[in-house]
């Protein structure tokens, strides 16, 4: 019985790999420049450019799968800097920390790429921060781009940050939470903010 649901959790999550990878053609094309803020910066920008010209398909499609939502920017600008990265605003572009290794890089991509992502989202639930709502579907975006080992690794790092927000008690609470509760909430969050439900992007595994 254990085989048999092992294996059956194993064709599921190739099934759910292999529609990310044919939708990844289907879903919306996102361009991401990346501006080094000095010319010192250069090489942090192309090694952010090399991640996006090689994930930055599979990157989209995971978080228009896990979040039924179509991603609503064609054009994204990020600056390459020794500071905080921030996911910036409607009419200011993101902003990605220079001196992150290769890994970093790469999450944190997808983390402020996320919360960008979710600003359609405009109405939130009381219950959950804007952290606590990216959490719901982060990790399995990652592992939807480079697999469980890494979403793993990233989710532990973060937790581990140390700001004035509290990513630990923010991952807790996502992780936590069963697959099933995960999508009641982003249904909500559908509903609310006029998108149709039934999403079970948070649930695939």
């Amino acid at each position: 019985m254990a085989i048999e649901l092992r294996m059956r959790t194993r064709l599921l999550r190739l099934a759910v790999l292999s529609a990310l990878l044919v939708s990844a053609r289907a879903h919306a094309n996102v361009e991401v420049d990346f501006i080094p803020s000095t010319a010192a910066h250069g090489y942090a920008a192309r090694a952010y450019r090399a991640i996006w010209d090689e994930y930055g398909e599979r990157i989209v499609a995971a978080l228009e799968a896990r979040t039924c939502l179509p991603f609503s920017e064609s054009h994204v600008a990020a600056v390459i800097a020794d500071a905080v990265s921030h996911s910036g605003g409607p009419e200011h572009p993101m902003r990605l920390r220079a001196s992150y290794p290769g890994d970093v890089k790469r999450s944190t991509l997808v983390h402020e790429l996320g919360h960008r992502h979710l600003w359609q989202l405009a109405e939130r639930l009381d219950e959950l921060d804007g952290h606590e709502t990216l959490y719901l579907i982060l990790d399995r975006v990652w592992a939807d781009v480079w697999g469980d080992a890494f979403a793993e690794q990233r989710v532990g790092d973060e937790a581990g940050w140390r700001a004035e927000y509290d990513y630990a008690a923010a991952w807790t609470r996502a992780r936590s939470m069963t697959p099933a509760e995960r999508a009641h909430l982003w249904n909500r969050l559908l509903a609310m903010n006029g998108f149709p439900t039934g999403c079970d992007g948070p649930i695939a595994d």
